[in-house]
């Protein structure tokens, strides 16, 4: 089908509590496109127009780009750069990132959370399966791009949750977010420290 009147969806690569994701391509542009269709639930009140905002405002090289954010009368529909690679947690999975390559990926997300927090975001689930690697990086010092900002929030702004709401991935979590407090800047750097522990060592020390 054609979304939006210009992207046409191929085939599915993923689904989550926060939406469907598919590759696409823009017959407008003539490139393929990562398309993001969240759950009906995830629009209602505002919530897909705070999360386009949010994901819009971020322009670096350690995070997906987003291209446009939109609703038609079929559902709503947030399109970005499509990254030809693999997830962290695939690559774990498969042994195939020496110590060298993780370290090189935690210090290159750094200063991705670090470009995030400057401009009010949060990511609030940094976790394996939101960090891609792609096959080619745009250079050496960004191997990895976060994404998925689906769950973020505008520091000062309102929150994508009422008060007292968990979000985020148990194994990840910090301690303040897992009892519904609100998540700053410090949670998605206890939850970076938890990838990088695991991916090092192969344990995560919260599910020991």
């Amino acid at each position: 089908p054609l979304v939006l009147g210009r992207y046409r969806l191929l085939h599915r690569v993923g689904a989550g509590a926060f939406g469907t994701g598919m590759v696409g391509h823009d017959e407008r542009l003539d490139r393929e496109v990562a398309v993001k269709v969240p759950p009906p639930e995830r629009v209602v009140g505002g919530r897909f127009e705070r999360e386009a905002r949010a994901a819009a405002r971020l322009a670096h090289p350690g995070i997906v780009t987003l291209y446009e954010a939109a609703v038609d009368d079929h559902g709503a529909y947030l399109v970005s750069e499509l990254v030809r690679g693999a997830t962290l947690h695939a690559l774990l999975d498969e042994g195939r990132l020496s110590d060298r390559d993780i370290v090189a990926i935690a210090i290159s997300l750094c200063d991705a959370l670090m470009y995030a927090h400057a401009q009010g975001i949060v990511h609030r689930d940094v976790k394996p399966s939101n960090i891609l690697v792609p096959e080619r990086p745009s250079s050496l010092s960004h191997p990895a791009k976060l994404t998925d900002f689906g769950v973020a929030r505008v520091i000062g702004g309102d929150s994508l949750t009422r008060t007292g709401d968990v979000i985020g991935t148990d194994a990840y979590m910090a301690p303040e977010q897992a009892e519904g407090r609100e998540a700053g800047p410090p949670a998605d750097l206890y939850a970076l420290a938890l990838v990088a522990y695991e991916a090092l060592t192969g344990v995560n020390p919260v599910q020991t």
